[in-house]
């Protein structure tokens, strides 16, 4: 048996090698993601709560409000940081426009993303890259994340790309400046979301390894530039508000209450990219069943190549692959886009698996196996692609709120919010009211002001989060509830009381965009 890590001098890495093929599945994820952004009312519409979140914190960092010192964010700066020219843009051309360009946006980071596992698996061949950049490209709660903006395609892309410049040919590259250069986007990826401390841990160990074993992957390096990226991205906000953003970044994440646990079968339907075959089969339980084994199966696959003769990126894809799935089942919460970011570790492992044997020293009977596996790799694809399309072509259409808020709120309003996205999308984000609540996450303002826990979990009855609310609603000219607002808002006996004395309803109510209220009395002054 070989050791591990070793070193085989046939893998070839021409730059220009299958970078047809890899621009070809590029473009298959790119247009599943079009083709969902293309539904009615997707690209200007209400389909997320975190969007709001996310693009709304660009849009108050381009007006000068820091986030965790002037509001609370539960998340690191990284994605105010990066969408901020797009806020800027958005001065401009309006909000709801803005929100649009940031959701085109979103989709080519994820078409970019292909394209990076494209580039760390084109040594292994033309079946290795129809795999994985094919989960990259079709796995469905990948498409279903970047809908709109959300974290996890800004995640899985600086990872990715902090691996482009870490690996070559399933090995660490030589060259200092460019592992220095690998751990400034994984700094920058840990910026957008503390996940990225899995692959980055996975990654320093690999290059302690190898460092000893060959003088190779220098460590020290990569982590003095993975401290570089996230010190670039998050040094400001910290200086500026260090016990805040400790509070709200790391100590609410550490402290949360557990709320009720979502089941295993939702999990791995997610993680397994379920849906489509769900859709239209039927069975969840034996679908899920079905696509587990086979997943199980491959990893084991990967896993037995990499006991055999693994290269460090083989053995980082399936360390990073098993870590990222214990840590989505850990913990109580787990919403579909968690999902995502295990796609770019899973195809990498996968790539592993139905690669040829790191034995096949002089290719006959890898390019055997490849005429054999290639056809089959590219017909499941193609098949993958006609299912996700069908299975997209059956969303519902998204809500347009600008229309609604058009009725009954004049802009510059100061209008609050269970839900920003709704401000953001019909123009109502910004007021002209220098008193207006900044309010951007009803959801993490609660964990922050209560130690954890979640308007539904106990957060209501913590008075922090109460008069919070009570001194936003004091300052508000419009209230627009959505039918989550339970969710967000603690209605107490006391805020219930201030509400219903001080609002009235100016909208049609049962709409899935909720009900618009207006104040009905004088604010104090």
């Amino acid at each position: 048996m070989a050791l591990p890590l070793a070193r085989t001098s046939y893998e070839s890495d021409s730059s220009g090698e299958h970078r047809g093929l890899i621009l070809l599945i590029v473009a298959i994820g790119l247009g599943l993601r079009g083709y969902q952004l293309s539904l009615p009312g997707h690209l200007f519409g209400i389909t997320e709560y975190d969007d709001g979140v996310y693009f709304g914190a660009a849009l108050r960092l381009i007006g000068g409000f820091v986030p965790y010192k002037d509001y609370v964010l539960v998340q690191p700066p990284g994605i105010a940081v990066l969408l901020s020219p797009i806020a800027l843009l958005a001065k401009a051309i309006g909000t709801a426009n803005g929100l649009a360009v940031a959701r085109v946006f979103t989709v080519a980071v994820a078409g970019a993303n292909v394209a990076l596992v494209g580039l760390l698996v084109r040594s292994r061949g033309k079946t290795a890259i129809t795999v994985a950049c094919g989960v990259m490209a079709v796995y469905p709660q990948g498409i279903a994340s970047s809908q709109t903006v959300l974290l996890e395609p800004y995640l899985n892309f600086f990872c990715l790309l902090a691996l482009v410049f870490c690996f070559r040919s399933f090995h660490f590259r030589g060259s200092r400046s460019a592992i220095f250069v690998g751990g400034i986007f994984f700094g920058v990826a840990g910026s957008v979301k503390a996940w990225a401390i899995i692959p980055v841990v996975v990654v320093v160990i690999l290059a302690f390894v190898e460092s000893r074993a060959s003088g190779i992957g220098n460590p020290f390096t990569l982590i003095l530039g993975t401290g570089t990226g996230f010190a670039a991205f998050t040094s400001p906000f910290i200086a500026l508000a260090p016990r805040e953003f400790f509070h709200q970044v790391v100590a609410v994440q550490l402290s949360r209450v557990p709320g009720q646990r979502v089941g295993i079968e939702t999990r791995l339907s997610d993680l397994t990219g379920a849906g489509p075959l769900v859709w239209l089969f039927g069975h969840l339980s034996l679908v899920v069943v079905v696509l587990s084994l086979t997943l199980v199966l491959l990893f084991v696959a990967a896993l037995m190549r990499v006991i055999w003769r693994g290269t460090t990126l083989s053995v980082f894809a399936v360390a990073t692959t098993a870590l990222v799935f214990l840590a989505l089942m850990w913990p109580n919460d787990f919403y579909y886009h968690y999902a995502a970011f295990e796609a770019p570790f899973l195809a990498l492992t996968l790539a592993v698996a139905v690669s040829s044997s790191a034995g096949d020293r002089w290719g006959e009977l890898r390019d055997g196996r490849e005429s054999v596996a290639f056809p089959v790799a590219a017909a499941m694809l193609s098949l993958f692609v006609v299912l996700q399309v069908a299975y997209e072509s059956v969303a519902p259409a998204a809500p347009l709120p600008e229309k609604m808020a058009d009725l009954v709120i004049p802009k510059g309003a100061c209008v609050v919010s269970d839900q920003v996205s709704l401000l953001i999308a019909s123009n109502r984000f910004y007021s002209t009211s220098a008193d207006c609540p900044r309010l951007l996450d009803p959801f993490g303002t609660a964990l922050s002001l209560s130690g954890g826990r979640t308007v539904d979990g106990g957060a209501a009855q913590t008075a922090g989060v109460v008069s919070y609310w009570l001194s936003a609603l004091n300052r508000a000219q419009y209230l627009w509830l959505t039918p989550q607002n339970a969710r967000r808002v603690p209605w107490t006996a006391v805020t219930r009381s201030y509400f219903n004395g001080h609002f009235k309803s100016v909208s049609a109510s049962g709409s899935e965009l909720g009900t618009i209220y207006q104040r009905s009395t004088q604010k104090p002054s």
